[in-house]
């Protein structure tokens, strides 16, 4: 029956999420709203989502229109036309209500949450990428699912400050050359939709063997640049950790009495911005599609 297909699964799954994510927008309009503030930012451009990324300039909305534009960004889970598919929606922000609606909230929430999960859960059943890819573009289609399997954040308690920053560093992975060996060998089955079979095995050929050219108890590091995204610091007033970070992709509710000190997200780049620099990772890269540097000790 076609109501156990993979596809129809899906389907149902999200009917569900946004019957529960139009509910919770439904109540968030009708409780009594203490503030709301949210950052728009401009949407990345088809082409241009691996472009560097140099200025972002910030919009800002409070208010009424802070909480329209929050309700619909919840439920917000397609491609826009014209833009990145690449570059999720961001909508970094935050919305207060009396620490009293918690109790409605919460219940809410989680249960959004739980049917994000399940849908997750069900794509990951589809197997590999391409079949990832194909179940949800044939049982949804312009849906990205990076906007669907994002949680929503609910905090409780008295904040003493709620900060916005822009956060834009680097991954770095410590590797030693054997395990830079095997992950090159592991590297041969998956050849690129552009590359030939033969191209990408002397391609990978020509890696180990400069891998294998080097000391055997050389310090490898895997030094990728991290996508500039929007972060919120939390500071707590009496509760351990203090201190809490987390990513703004959607506004966050937070049910509280007491009006938290805020600084707000500005443009970016930051205007007291520093240079960091790791002077032991430097040098051009031994393989550049693996961001693969020598560490300088």
């Amino acid at each position: 029956m076609d109501a156990f297909t993979p596809t129809a699964a899906l389907r149902q799954q999200m009917e569900t999420l946004e019957a529960a994510l139009a509910h919770l927008a439904n109540r968030l309009g009708q409780l009594p709203l203490q503030e709301a503030h949210v950052y728009p930012l401009p949407a990345v451009p088809l082409g241009e989502e691996h472009d560097p990324i140099d200025t972002i300039e910030v919009g800002y909305l409070t208010g009424e229109e802070a909480l329209a534009v929050t309700q619909a960004a919840y439920q917000d889970h397609c491609a826009r036309p014209g833009c990145s598919t690449k570059a999720t929606l961001r909508l970094p922000g935050w919305l207060r209500f009396p620490a009293a609606c918690a109790g409605e909230l919460v219940p809410l929430i989680e249960a959004i949450n739980g049917h994000k999960l399940a849908f997750k859960a069900l794509v990951q059943q589809a197997g590999g990428r391409d079949e990832k890819f194909e179940l949800v573009h044939q049982a949804l289609p312009g849906v990205i699912t990076l906007q669907v399997y994002r949680k929503l954040t609910l905090l409780q308690g008295e904040l003493h400050s709620l900060g916005f920053t822009w956060a834009d560093k680097q991954s770095i992975s410590r590797l030693t050359r054997e395990q830079v060996l095997e992950m090159l060998e592991r590297s041969r089955r998956y050849v690129p939709a552009l590359s030939d079979n033969e191209e990408w095995s002397k391609m990978v050929d020509q890696e180990v063997y400069d891998i294998r050219r080097l000391p055997a108890d050389v310090e490898l590091r895997i030094r990728r640049p991290v996508k500039t995204h929007p972060m919120i610091n939390l500071l707590w007033q009496d509760r351990a950790p203090r201190k809490q970070q987390l990513k703004a992709s959607l506004p966050l509710l937070l049910c509280s009495d007491t009006p938290p000190s805020v600084t707000h997200l500005g443009h970016y780049p930051p205007k007291l911005r520093q240079a960091r620099r790791d002077r032991k990772i430097g040098g051009e890269a031994i393989i550049e599609r693996l961001h693969l540097y020598r560490y300088q000790g």
